[in-house]
């Protein structure tokens, strides 16, 4: 059975990291005070010059000295980098058995860059929040640090969402990184802003957090979320808790959440460069998503479970009723709707595609279906931003509501591709109505402050009529009417843009 941990298993701080946290905690400490604090040590006041100089802190002129570095960063942010160096030379590599431990400095910066990053949204400083990303699993290192033995542990762990990971680390050590970093944060002498997410990322609805820290520990257990989407081997289940989890914390759409996961990667590896750690190449979230889709469809994981999960997870606690049901709301949304559109999502196309096909394979009557992708739409949002290429969207999606009909299915495929699902209707008609929606898009006004900004739309489209007797009969239909629509609008593309090209299926 394993020793319960104690405050003399864990790592000490360093005695000038811990001389700068004491002097900071006075309330009256000045600049010139602080700087001879940091000068005593020349090999900190070396790193701190070193890491303040790099590209992640982005100052417009170098910083020479401890008493610069001082005045340019304020007591704080000194605080907080002496934290985060002291942190990182906590365990050296090779001193836990079986443990990664860059691996682990990788899933670290992931949660200080995701912290940094969701931190402009919700009004929190930008590096208090990526200080308390990197430390808020610290305890994690230092349950390690105390049972080297079990440092293989590490790489189950961290392919775990959180709360499945909370738990596990109690079965497999008897205690929690939560429990462990209070006992570290008491033992660093680190402030309330900094110990409390520490301790309760994983229960920020205790009643021992005072109200001024609720936020930053909601941020804590988010940004937790957030890196859990690059770690954890379920993605689609990851990418979808995330985007819940934030939503109900601070009201951001999943298009919104979505943005914000894309800084991350360049964020870890600038993040990186400055702390003097080496990770590996970062994936791009599209990579992750994709990777998501795919398991997604292949499980074809019901909305029902979808819920099923959510209540059993917010069902431990009676006080988040209130919040359960603005959660369901938003769930629904997610789950069969484009949050930016209002089109049905690529989740919702992927169920109503092959019924629609099974539908009209019954009533033999054709079944059209189409793919369109807004014409040079990166240099619409590298021209005039990200904001403006959402009015894009949102207009183009209001174009196919007002043309289509009712029973039409209009989807958001992804990005700036759209697909069209045109029922009971025929080659002739399909294009006709195509050629409708090209014209409408093309004839949009959409204005900036500096000039009107034309659209247009590339269009493949292609018409079925048959019959099928089996699921996987229904799947090759699927994927055929998918791949010859795609040639289609390749070839519209290929052919000058703003185009109908049709394929004779």
């Amino acid at each position: 059975m394993l020793k319960s941990i104690q405050p003399s298993d864990l790592p000490a701080p360093p005695e000038a990291t811990a001389r700068i946290v004491r002097a900071c905690s006075v309330s009256d400490v000045g600049a010139h005070q602080l700087a001879r604090v940091v000068a005593r040590d020349p090999v900190l006041t070396a790193e701190i010059l070193r890491t303040v100089n790099s590209a992640f802190f982005g100052l417009s002129r170098p910083v020479k000295s401890a008493a610069q570095a001082v005045t340019v960063l304020g007591n704080r942010a000194l605080r907080n980098l002496a934290l985060c160096l002291a942190v990182r030379d906590a365990v050296k590599p090779g001193a836990i058995h079986g443990f990664d431990i860059m691996d682990y400095w990788e899933d670290a910066l992931r949660r200080a860059v995701a912290a940094r990053c969701l931190s402009h949204n919700v009004g929190v400083d930008p590096d208090e929040a990526f200080t308390i990303g990197l430390l808020q699993d610290f305890g994690m290192l230092a349950i390690l640090y105390a049972h080297p033995q079990k440092g293989f542990a590490w790489h189950e762990l961290s392919s775990l969402l959180p709360n499945e990971r909370l738990s596990r680390e109690s079965e497999i050590f008897g205690v929690n990184h939560h429990e462990v970093g209070l006992m570290l944060a008491e033992t660093w002498a680190l402030p309330d802003a900094l110990a409390l997410p520490m301790a309760y990322h994983h229960t920020t609805d205790s009643e021992d957090i005072p109200t001024e820290h609720r936020l930053t520990c909601r941020l804590a257990a988010c940004a937790d979320e957030m890196a859990s989407v690059f770690s954890a081997e379920d993605k689609e289940a990851a990418l979808r808790e995330c985007r819940i989890r934030i939503h109900v914390a601070f009201g951001l759409t999943a298009d919104r959440v979505d943005q914000v996961l894309e800084l991350i990667p360049q964020g870890v590896e600038e993040a990186a460069q400055s702390l003097g750690l080496r990770v590996q190449n970062q994936p791009a979230l599209e990579d992750i998503m994709a990777e998501a889709n795919r398991r997604l469809v292949k499980e074809n994981l019901s909305y029902q479970e979808l819920t099923w999960r959510l209540k059993k997870a917010v069902a431990e606690n009676e006080r988040l009723v209130e919040q359960l049901k603005e959660a369901n709301r938003a769930l629904e949304q997610i789950a069969y709707y484009d949050a930016l559109t209002g089109l049905v999502n690529r989740r919702r196309f992927h169920e109503v595609f092959p019924a629609e096909i099974a539908r009209h394979s019954r009533n033999s009557q054709p079944l059209s279906f189409v793919m369109l992708d807004l014409d040079h739409f990166k240099r619409i949002n590298d021209s005039y931003g990200h904001p403006f290429g959402d009015t894009v969207l949102q207009s183009v999606a209001s174009v196919l509501k007002e043309v289509l009909r009712a029973t039409d299915i209009k989807v958001r495929v992804g990005g700036e591709e759209l697909c069209i699902i045109l029922p009971e209707t025929d080659v002739k008609l399909a294009k006709q109505t195509t050629e409708r929606v090209r014209a409408a898009i093309a004839g949009m006004k959409l204005q900036t402050s500096r000039s009107q900004v034309p659209v247009t739309a590339s269009f493949g489209g292609c018409t079925w009529r048959g019959a099928v007797r089996s699921r996987d009969g229904i799947e090759r239909v699927t994927k055929r009417l998918i791949d010859r629509a795609d040639v289609a609008l390749y070839e519209a593309k290929r052919s000058g843009r703003n185009r109908v090209v049709w394929y004779n299926f």
